[in-house]
C-alpha cells in the first residue's frame, strides 16, 4: 500500500467514526431529554420500518442477546417511547411498537442532524458536492462487495433513498422499507431529562 492510499484509509476510518460515533452521540443527546443508549436509538428507528418486530428480530439486527433487548425494551417502555402489544393473530405472541413519544425523538433527532448537515454542506460547491457524492459512492460499493448483512446499515435512510439507494444498487433491494403506518399515541406523562434511570447498552 502507498503512503497515499494508507493516509486515505486512515482518513476514511477517521470520517466513519466522527460521523458515525461523535455526532451520532452529540446529536441523540441535542434531540432527546432523556438519555438513550445507542442501540435503544437503534430500537427506535427499526421500529419506524416495515416490519413484525419480536425480541428475537430486534436481537438479530443489532446482534445482541435477547436478554439485552429486553431489557432495552423495558426501559424504552418505561419511558412511553415504545410498547408491547398482542398480535391479534396470536394471542401468545407480543410485538414491539414504536409510540408518538419514540417518532417524535427520531423527528427531532433527523431535524438537528439536517441543520448540522446543511451547515457542512454550504462548505462546498454544487461541483464539489457532485465529486464527493460520486467518490463516496464508490467506496461504499467496493466496501460492501463481499459483505452480505446490510440491514443496520440500510437503517440510515429507512427507505427515503428510493432508486438512489447505494445500498440497493449493491444488493437489488432496500431491507428496510419506511413504514406507512402512524405510530400510536403514547400513554402516560413524558418523563423529564432528570429520569435518567438504569443505562443498558
Amino acid at each position: 500500500m502507498s503512503d497515499l492510499d494508507q493516509e486515505l484509509s486512515v482518513n476514511i476510518r477517521i470520517m466513519a467514526q466522527v460521523i458515525g460515533d461523535i455526532c451520532h452521540r452529540s446529536t441523540l443527546q441535542l434531540a432527546s431529554p432523556i438519555h438513550l443508549t445507542l442501540n435503544q436509538f437503534s430500537i427506535l428507528r427499526i421500529l419506524t420500518t416495515d416490519g413484525d418486530f419480536q425480541i428475537s428480530a430486534l436481537a438479530k439486527l443489532l446482534d445482541i442477546s435477547s436478554a439485552a433487548v429486553s431489557k432495552n425494551i423495558d426501559r424504552l417502555e418505561q419511558l412511553s417511547l415504545v410498547a408491547r402489544q398482542t398480535k391479534p393473530e396470536d394471542r401468545r405472541s407480543l410485538e414491539i411498537i414504536l409510540l408518538e413519544d419514540g417518532l417524535e425523538v427520531l423527528q427531532e433527532f433527523d431535524r438537528i442532524l439536517g441543520e448540522k448537515q446543511e451547515h457542512l454542506m454550504d462548505q462546498f460547491s454544487r461541483q464539489e458536492k457532485e465529486d464527493l457524492l460520486d467518490l463516496m459512492k464508490r467506496v461504499i460499493r467496493f466496501t460492501l462487495a463481499e459483505e452480505q448483512d446490510t440491514d443496520l446499515i440500510c437503517l440510515q435512510c429507512g427507505g427515503k433513498c428510493g432508486d438512489s439507494c447505494v445500498i440497493e444498487s449493491c444488493k437489488g433491494l432496500c431491507s428496510m422499507p419506511e413504514k406507512k403506518k402512524a405510530p400510536r399515541q403514547s400513554a402516560g406523562a413524558k418523563l423529564s431529562g432528570s429520569d435518567k434511570g438504569p443505562d443498558v447498552e
